[in-house]
């Protein structure tokens, strides 16, 4: 009867971390210092698979806006129309297993959910952009160290 009910829990921990505003506004705010380069309006979003492969749905996205982070729902349109630089596209379980970690290393588990397969990146922006408004930081916290040994 375990098996039965260890789905329906998974999914209950999906739509919990989806859901979880105030747990990922409190996440930015701890790691604020990744953001402080940021222009204002620079965003990433964070879409499911589903939606994603749907192309319409929402989306979470980190948003700069008057010097602070906000976490906020927003309509995904596409890849055309999605109004972030970096889009994270997260299969089944990803997100939950990032939200688990929210109070302890929740960066550090997105960063093994993008190497292990568990959420794509697409950047969506040239790199000299994601450099001009201020990405840098953030990305490299997640291992994607785009700027190589040389600058």
């Amino acid at each position: 009867m375990a098996s039965v009910s260890a789905p329906a829990s998974e999914a209950a921990c999906e739509v919990a971390a989806w859901a979880d505003l105030p747990g990922w506004q409190a996440l930015l705010a701890r790691e604020a210092r990744l953001f402080e380069a940021w222009i204002d309006g620079g965003a990433v979003g964070i879409v499911p698979r589903a939606v994603a492969d749907a192309g319409d749905g929402e989306m979470l996205a980190w948003t700069r806006r008057d010097g602070l982070m906000h976490v906020e729902r927003r309509r995904y349109g596409g890849f055309a129309d999605r109004g972030v630089a970096v889009l994270f596209v997260a299969e089944p379980g990803a997100l939950a297993a990032v939200h688990e970690r929210l109070h302890d290393n929740a960066l550090g588990q997105m960063k093994l959910q993008l190497r292990q397969g568990g959420m794509l990146l697409y950047v969506l922006a040239p790199k000299s952009q994601l450099l001009d408004d201020g990405y840098e930081d953030f990305l490299e916290t997640l291992g994607l160290a785009f700027m190589g040994a040389c600058r």
